[in-house]
Parts: C-alpha cells; structure tokens; sequence
C-alpha cells in the first residue's frame, strides 16, 4: 500500500484575477478519473501496471480496478519508470462511451473499443515518480517530470494535456463554445491539489419539485431527502428530467418533514448540461450536475415546459456559480 495516492479534488476558490502571472489553465475533460500505478498495483492484486479508479468499491473497500480493460494503455512495460503514479482522465469522445466502456468487463470493454476507437489517458499530473513522494514540489517543478515521464512512455494513447498561460476568461470562453466542460485553474507554486479550482460551464434552469430521493444508507442524510426529483412539463404531463442536492441542513430538514410543501413548486437549478442518449428515454435528455440555486414563487409550474428549458439553455453557459475570492 506503499504507493495508494488518493486523486486531489480542486477545493480552492476562483480567483478575482485570473491573469495572475503564478495561474495557469488546463481544459477540463468529461472523461474518468484514473490513477495509473507503473509496475506496481498498491493493493498487490496483480503484478506490473494498475489502473485505479477514484470510486471506492462497496464490496471491499478499494478503488475500483479498471486495469484490464484498456491493455493499449495499462499492458505495455514502462522500463525505468516503476514506482511511478500518474493522474489523468480516461477518455472516449464523449461521457456516454467513456463510462460505457469503463464500466464493461475486460473483454466487452476490448470489443467496444475495437468497434468505436480506442480510448486515450490524457495525464495532467505525477505525484509519484519512481517511488519517490513528489506532491510537496510545485507544479512547475512536477510539470517537467510529467513532460519526461510521457516522453518516455512514447505510447500515443497517453496525451499531456495543454497549459495555458494568459487570457484564460477568453480560453474558457472557446473551449465552452466549443461544447467542453470548461477549466482548472491551477497555481504553479502549490504542490499536488493544493491552488486547483474548477471554472465550469454552468446554465439557470428552472424545473419543478416532482419527488425525491433517500440519503446514502450509513450517512447522517439516510432518513432524509438526499436529492430532488426535477421535472418540467411536456404535452400536459411533467417528465423527470434528473435530481439535484445542494441545500443546506436546515433546508433539507423542513423540506424531509413537509415535502407535501414543496411537491411542486418551482425551483432554480445551476447544471452542467442536458446531457442526451440511447439511456435518456424521456425525449428530452437529462440533467448533469444539477445543484439547488433558490426558490421561484413568482413562477407559475405551468409555464416550466420544454420551450422554456430551451429558452434558459440558449441563453448560454456562463462560469461556474463557485464563490471567487482573491489569492
């Protein structure tokens, strides 16, 4: 277990300036989260490489082992560099055959990519290089390890994801256009984790209360509503269009104890995107990463139809609703 490192999540807040000389922006991916383990599996399940899912299994308590299901990536020998631990995104063309993949067997996996194209790691950081604890070095530092660590590699399913310097509001606004998720934000003197903070897309949708949905069991929400149903209205009848969370205790408590209070009304939303499929069977897709904005008792649940989402979605992604603070 010498080697387990948990992927960073991004917890610092946006800053006022993004043109600070010390932040640089990487694209955010809607890929997988993976770490992958060269020449060494943490948990000593296998021998050589290890990839690692962020997700903790239920059943035994350790990241979920996706090792085996992109041999293209995870079945090479990667002389000089074991010891290392890389953090990236595996990544399809798009979530749905991402996810689709991952969450296959090996071999269903192997299929699908030989009948829709292989998958790429594309990797943004090195916390671990040759079994020595890098994270405390900052980003530049690890940034040039990263560089060698891929050159050595030579494996052209394992892409370094681009840096950019300057004008980052502008370089948001393309890769947003341009149907991405958005951008870390990142500070080159901190060390792994540390300065990351997320700016992504981001559209006010406005939906009704439709039902909910029960806390994690084992968690202090289990006897408490844990999401909201969301649902607009399509040719009279409302369709549930996906769920949120994102409200404080107090709120959830009232609304747990006198959900009949709330069935209905009209709410706010901040989303990612309506995200649509072969799974999306409602005819109008689904919501992704919808958070609780506020309450809209000046709106009328009749009006909240399909033209009206259309409406709020043309209006346009803006930046992430993450409180901005200065650095």
């Amino acid at each position: 277990m010498k080697y387990l490192v948990p992927p960073s999540r991004c917890t610092a807040g946006l800053p006022d300036n993004l043109e600070l000389k010390h932040l640089i922006g990487e694209e955010k991916l809607d890929g997988s989260r993976y770490m992958l383990y060269l020449g060494c599996d943490p948990y000593e399940r296998q021998a050589g490489n290890a990839l690692l899912s962020r997700r903790i299994s239920v059943k035994d308590g350790k990241h979920v082992d996706r090792t085996e299901n992109v041999p293209q990536i995870t079945g090479i020998d990667y002389n000089g560099l074991s010891g290392t631990v890389i953090d990236g995104e595996i990544m399809a063309t798009d979530f749905l055959g991402t996810n689709s993949i991952m969450n296959s067997g090996p071999a269903l996996a192997v299929q699908k990519q030989e009948e829709n194209g292989f998958l790429n790691f594309n990797i943004f950081d090195v916390p671990i290089f040759r079994g020595n604890d890098i994270r405390g070095l900052p980003l530049t530092e690890r940034r040039k390890v990263l560089l060698e660590v891929a050159k050595r590699m030579g494996n052209e399913n394992i892409k370094v994801i681009p840096q950019i310097t300057t004008d980052l509001a502008s370089y948001f606004k393309s890769i947003v256009n341009g149907g991405g998720e958005g951008l870390i934000i990142k500070d080159i003197r901190q060390g792994y984790g540390c300065g990351w903070a997320k700016m992504k897309k981001s559209y006010d949708v406005s939906v009704v209360i439709s039902g909910w949905k029960p806390g994690k069991s084992g968690t202090k929400y289990e006897s408490q509503i844990g999401s909201l149903a969301l649902s607009i209205y399509k040719d009279g009848g409302l369709v549930e269009i996906g769920f949120c969370s994102g409200f404080d205790d107090a709120l959830r408590k009232k609304m747990s104890d006198n959900f009949s209070d709330y069935k209905g009304k009209v709410i706010d939303i901040f989303a990612h995107e309506i995200q649509k499929g072969k799974s999306c069977t409602n005819g109008i897709g689904r919501l992704r990463h919808a958070t609780f904005h506020r309450f809209r008792d000046d709106v009328s649940p009749e009006t909240i139809t399909t033209e009206k989402l259309k409406e709020d979605l043309e209006t346009g992604a803006r930046s992430n609703r993450s409180k901005w603070r200065s650095k």
